[in-house]
Formats: structure tokens, C-alpha cells, sequence
């Protein structure tokens, strides 16, 4: 089996499995499915959450160095802040 372009760059990466009608999902890829959408899910949403700030959303036009990792930061400092709070 070749890898996709995604396995290339990525070895780390999970791709869930895709049933068809002819080829159905076996029951242990539904579980590995399962697996696979929690922990997605949990990464989308704290990529929302750090957006929730704002400038994480805009386009940067400041041309300091390093301004845009700052910003990362911040937003992800402030997100985890409002995690612990909550």
C-alpha cells in the first residue's frame, strides 16, 4: 500500500477509516473512529477557543518580528487561563 501525501509530511497523523456499502466498517474501525473524532474533536476546540480573542482571526499587518507568535501565545495563555477558571 503506497502513503498519501498526508503520511509523507505528517507520519503521525490519523485518518479515520471510510466504510462504503459494498465494504462496510468492520466493528473494531468504528471504535478506532471513535478514537480518532474525540480527539479531533478536542483539538477543535481549543483552535476555537484560542480564535476567541480575536486577533488570532484577523489578517496581520504589523511587521514586527516575531509579533504573530506573540499573539499565539497570548491567546492560548488566556485560553487555558479561562480553563482553569471555569
Amino acid at each position: 500500500m503506497s502513503l498519501s501525501y498526508i503520511d509523507k509530511q505528517h507520519p503521525n497523523t490519523q485518518i479515520p477509516k471510510k466504510g462504503t456499502r459494498k465494504r462496510p466498517l468492520s466493528p473494531e474501525q468504528k471504535q478506532e473512529n471513535k478514537i480518532i473524532s474525540g480527539i479531533r474533536i478536542t483539538v477543535e476546540h481549543a483552535i476555537a477557543g484560542i480564535k476567541r480573542l480575536g486577533c488570532m482571526t484577523q489578517i496581520l499587518r504589523n511587521r514586527r518580528p516575531f509579533i504573530d507568535d506573540t499573539f499565539l501565545l497570548l491567546s492560548a495563555g488566556l485560553w487555558n487561563f479561562h480553563l482553569r477558571t471555569a
